[in-house]
């Protein structure tokens, strides 16, 4: 069989009754463009740009060696020529792109292998262009990554296929250039090193990110709900903007930390920066002040707002435990006066 021969047309099998469609033995996907260009934008969301680059040329390369696979066992092609050469028209009939040979030369004996040819309407610089305007470099990383694998396969030995030019850098077209690896100098370094990753070094740089960002937002947490000591025996807590469930129970366990930590005998959470909570998270804020009193810390509640106080009530919540006063200021003119009165020896102490 010759490589023009190939057509798609005859060779894929629609079976909407159990909703697959088949390319000899292989089931096939269909779905829109725009699809792998949300799939794109999120990889580099989440991942960063070195890491989503190599997962999507590795995911080509992998499919050009898969798609080779399987067609030396669906065809028997005519000759090497046409083996090679069906890779492109394989792209062209799968809608990806328009590839157009207009090189080829190769060498089983001596090693040498030169493709090049060009890519019009490549649908990754389409998608890129759509999504992310013009880019200083080739982003075809797919495509490059699927000649990669093809060309590997077909030849035994590891080639490497870099972009030249590309669309959605202001080129006309997109043109590739494939070579042996040793046959390329630092230009084809790009291409090289997202193939080079290991499965074992893309999980270890995504956990190290993932790591990161925890950092990050433990830094935050931190930042959000800052426990200072703002005199002797006597802590802050500053609570501002939205109070849900789970910040209440992270303001628990690094308040309760913190009693331990320091031995304070007073607390002062201030709410005046809290516009509203919910009876769930008015009744976590509670538990917070009977918390600190079951370690003998003495827990004042500042600042409370119309609406945090009309929720209290709604929810029916025993305030004679709580000492709630105007404002910071207040709070710890208490407190100062606390600690003096439980003194021992001081008048009017209390135990």
């Amino acid at each position: 069989m010759k490589a023009s021969d190939f057509d798609l047309r005859t060779d894929l099998k629609f079976h909407p009754e159990d909703g697959s469609v088949l390319f000899g033995e292989n089931r096939m996907l269909v779905f829109r463009m725009e699809a792998l260009a949300t799939l794109r934008k999120l990889l580099g969301e989440q991942l960063g740009e070195r890491l989503s680059r190599g997962i999507l040329s590795q995911f080509g390369y992998r499919c050009g060696t898969g798609d080779h696979a399987m067609l030396s066992t669906l065809y028997k092609w005519d000759s090497e020529l046409d083996e090679l050469g069906s890779g492109p028209v394989v792209h062209t009939w799968e809608g990806l792109v328009k590839a157009q040979p207009t090189k080829i030369d190769f060498d089983r004996e001596t090693g040498h292998f030169l493709f090049q040819g060009t890519w019009e309407n490549s649908y990754e610089a389409a998608n890129y262009l759509a999504e992310f305007g013009r880019s200083d470099s080739p982003v075809c990383y797919t495509l490059t990554g699927y000649a990669s694998g093809w060309c590997s396969s077909f030849f035994g030995h590891p080639v490497l296929a870099i972009e030249t030019e590309c669309a959605a850098r202001g080129d006309r077209l997109c043109r590739f250039e494939i070579r042996p690896p040793d046959a390329w100098g630092p230009e084809a370094d790009p291409w090289k090193q997202p193939l080079s990753e290991t499965n074992y070094s893309l999980t270890r740089e995504l956990e190290v990110k993932l790591a990161t960002i925890e950092r990050q937002a433990a830094a935050i947490r931190d930042l959000s709900t800052p426990i200072m000591e703002i005199w002797d025996d006597v802590l802050v807590l500053p609570i501002v903007g939205v109070v849900d469930t789970r910040r209440s129970m992270e303001i628990m366990n690094n308040l309760l930390e913190r009693i331990v930590e320091t031995q304070s005998r007073c607390v002062i959470i201030d709410v005046t920066g809290v516009e509203i909570v919910d009876t769930k998270t008015a009744d976590y804020l509670l538990k917070v002040v009977r918390a600190s009193n079951l370690l003998g810390t003495r827990c004042v509640l500042t600042g409370l707002s119309p609406a945090i106080a009309q929720t209290l009530v709604d929810i029916g919540a025993d305030l004679t435990e709580v000492r709630t006063l105007r404002n910071l200021k207040a709070g710890l003119k208490d407190c100062l006066r606390y600690l003096r009165d439980a003194r021992p020896g001081a008048r009017g102490s209390e135990r």
